[in-house]
């Protein structure tokens, strides 16, 4: 009997010191339900953006293509699935992009799974607690190569340029997608 395959999922978000977020809050699970989790942190911070204060690290292009570099050169850069969640750079997303393209040329049956993280409402407004610039990244290039996306209400307005008021509006958005 051939022994089963690993299936790997690249998880690329971000790392909290205090609380659950990002890799901290997936990576247990997913181990949990049997994949091979590799993880590279798109920031260190203290504590989620959400707190009055934080303070950490944001990884940028030039270092996650190191990272990704040394994977290729060890010839573990086989994956099942990526995904993606909070990130603070524009560089760094668009390298993300050029990752998962040349590893959905290795593997076809690669599926992206992106939370293009961005912001939230709060008592009816919405704000962004990421930078601006970030939006036409995920809206251009991050997108059209996910396979899945999961934004909250906020963030699929902002991706659409529409307000979403009913269930009807959101199914809207969702067709789009598929």
């Amino acid at each position: 009997m051939e022994p089963e395959r690993e299936c790997r999922v690249l998880s690329i978000q971000s790392h909290v010191v205090r609380g659950y977020v990002g890799n901290k809050a997936a990576t247990f699970p997913l181990q949990v339900l049997g994949f091979e989790v590799d993880t590279v942190n798109s920031v260190q911070f203290s504590n989620h953006t959400g707190y009055a204060h934080w303070k950490g690290q944001v990884l940028n292009s030039d270092e996650l293509h190191e990272l990704y570099e040394g994977l290729k050169l060890n010839k573990v850069n086989q994956y099942d699935y990526v995904l993606t969640g909070y990130t603070r750079d524009t560089s760094f997303l668009a390298m993300v992009v050029d990752i998962v393209q040349e590893l959905k040329q290795q593997n076809s049956n690669l599926v992206y799974v992106c939370d293009p993280v961005m912001g939230d409402k709060w008592n009816g407004e919405g704000s962004m607690y990421v930078p601006k610039d970030l939006l036409p990244v995920y809206r251009d290039k991050v997108v059209p190569v996910a396979d899945i996306i999961t934004p909250n209400q906020f963030e699929a307005e902002l991706l659409t340029g529409r307000k979403i008021y009913t269930e009807k509006d959101a199914l809207e958005f969702a067709r789009k997608r598929a």
